[in-house]
């Protein structure tokens, strides 16, 4: 029973008349717009598994091509191109993503926002992307690598670009129309994928600087075609909904902003920290007593080959922070209260359970993995690069968690708690990156940004416990002994086995079963979650196989 003490501030709800009613009715009544909202989240999340293989495909050529220091300087472009960026579209298309799906569930016109949204973000990506460009010389000095300037002149027209490409995904995402968000992720890696490459090989024998900027203009180019095909697909689908005025009112805009200053604060935070690492890791490394060229090329190892791995599960798991917005706006503003504890509660199981296994995986199997993928870096490189993927690897869980836990809260209009968790972690982060890379190298980067993402972590937990009174804590340790099970099953397989592909395909063979035979065998999802998931039937059905035991009351 949903007790009025844990209540998600129950004068919201209450208005309405909100019913006090178990779990399994509304998994009853509300069966068709739960399973839409897991629709949505499977589609996104098969869309962000084909656009991670696009980019480990993109990054792994692209640092055997550029190499250490040329990632290096990549890397110290991309973090402030995405602070640009998200300074310029972050929070005005959630906010539109969160109004669309709340004007559309009471029946109201939503259209208005879309167009409001549009304003602004052109606006805001103009002035981001001319900014960017201007400081391109001031940045680079700050940097301490000068020759990253043409790098921002190539990316700074993808700023706009972005911006109005964020625009028209807010609007799909609150229609709970996956697909388009799904299928321009894919173009964007797919034309980065030709096109940066493409032109980092043919200008290569100028340079890495050369190579550098043509790997940029690839990005710039990504956007373009994605942005093409967002506006076409706008179009087509126009011409299918009911005709609706454009004009708004200034208590309409004020009502669009309302919802996403606060968004906006939270989300430019983790690009912030982006950037602070840009400045601070390459400089640390330098006071430390390191060279200009190898703190480049130590600063690139960690942001672009073991990132790029980290944030592979973590973009998949992403795939339900985008869903969970609209889905969960939508429950709240029609007073359904048991919609946004079950959808709330299954986001959370999901991330534990997709974040747990990848992050053991890592830290066991980082020898093998890395020599695979990158087979132009030196020992001495991949060595550092293991030490940093077993430091870092803990980031997948806590980023992950940290982030559905952030989209939770702004979904039920409280993003302060996220936005104030965040910054007091940024804090923590900038002043232990200065301390500890100086003094033990970039393994301290690597241990400042696991303290940093453990801090956010427990500050947007807490508020979401306060709110909801959501405890899962029980599910969470389950998880986490899994995952030592897991990790211990393969070191076995780690050390029976020498060739490093061998071990790698193996590992994924043994580990994977037993960790999902283990999460089914524990209950980490009960029967009726599994029956809101892609494949529900057949997922419930090896659920009975494993708990033999448990009768179904299906009928």
């Amino acid at each position: 029973m949903f007790r009025r003490k844990n209540s998600l501030h129950l004068q919201d709800f209450e208005e309405g008349g909100a019913v006090e009613a178990g779990a399994d009715m509304a998994i009853a009544s509300g069966g068709k717009a739960k399973s839409r909202f897991m629709s949505g989240a499977a589609l996104i999340a098969v869309a962000s598994v084909v656009a991670k293989l696009l980019g480990a495909l993109y990054r792994v050529p692209l640092t055997n091509i550029l190499g250490a220091e040329g990632m290096g300087m990549y890397q110290l472009v991309f973090p402030v191109f995405a602070l640009f960026m998200t300074l310029s579209a972050s929070g005005i298309p959630t906010a539109l993503s969160r109004l669309t799906s709340e004007k559309r569930a009471l029946g109201e016109p939503s259209l208005k926002y879309f167009a409001m949204a549009m304003l602004a973000l052109t606006a805001t990506g103009l002035i981001g992307g001319g900014i960017l460009a201007g400081l391109a010389d001031k940045i680079s000095v700050w940097q301490g690598n000068a020759s990253t300037r043409e790098g921002y002149y190539a990316i700074a027209p993808a700023v706009l670009l972005v911006s109005l490409i964020a625009g028209f995904r807010g609007l799909f995402q609150g229609e709970l129309d996956m697909l388009p968000t799904a299928v321009s992720n894919i173009i964007e890696q797919a034309v980065k994928l030709g096109a940066g490459i493409g032109l980092a090989l043919l200008l290569r024998p100028r340079g890495v600087t050369a190579a550098v900027m043509g790997a940029l203009i690839g990005v710039s180019a990504s956007e373009a075609c994605a942005l093409i095909y967002l506006f076409i697909t706008y179009l087509v689908k126009g011409a299918k909904r009911s005709p609706e005025t454009l004009r708004f009112s200034r208590g309409e805009a004020k009502e669009m902003f309302r919802a996403a200053l606060p968004i906006a604060a939270s989300a430019v935070l983790l690009p912030l920290s982006g950037f602070f690492d840009s400045v601070i890791l390459v400089n640390a490394l330098r006071w430390g007593g390191e060279d200009g060229a190898a703190a480049t090329a130590e600063y690139g190892l960690l942001s672009g080959p073991v990132n790029s791995l980290i944030n592979m599960p973590i973009v998949l798991i992403m795939s339900l922070a985008v869903v969970i917005v609209p889905a969960i706006s939508a429950s709240r503003v029609t007073r359904d209260i048991d919609g946004v504890l079950l959808k709330s509660k299954l986001s959370i199981k999901l991330a534990y359970l997709i974040g747990v296994p990848c992050a053991a995986f890592f830290m066991v199997f980082a020898p093998r993995t890395l020599p695979l993928l990158y087979p132009a870096l030196s020992q001495e490189q991949l060595a550092l690069c293991v030490n940093l993927l077993r430091v870092t690897a803990a980031d997948i869980v806590l980023i992950s968690c940290m982030q559905i836990y952030s989209s939770l809260l702004q979904a039920l209009d409280k993003s302060g708690y996220a936005a104030l968790s965040l910054l007091a972690a940024i804090v923590v982060k900038a002043a232990l990156s200065l301390l500890l890379t100086r003094y033990i190298g970039i393994i301290g980067g690597a241990l400042a940004s696991l303290i940093m993402a453990a801090t956010a972590f427990l500050g947007v937990n807490i508020s979401f416990r306060k709110i909801c009174g959501v405890h899962l804590e029980k599910n969470v340790g389950l998880n986490l002994l899994l995952g030592v099970i897991m990790g211990l099953a393969g070191l076995g397989v780690n050390g029976l086995v020498k060739n490093n592909v061998l071990a790698v395909a193996l590992g994924v063979l043994v580990c994977v079963p037993i960790y999902v035979w283990l999460a089914l065998l524990f209950g980490l999802v009960s029967r009726d979650e599994l029956g809101m998931l892609p494949m529900g039937k057949a997922l419930k059905k090896l659920y009975g196989a494993v708990r033999f035991w448990e009768k179904d009351d299906e009928t």
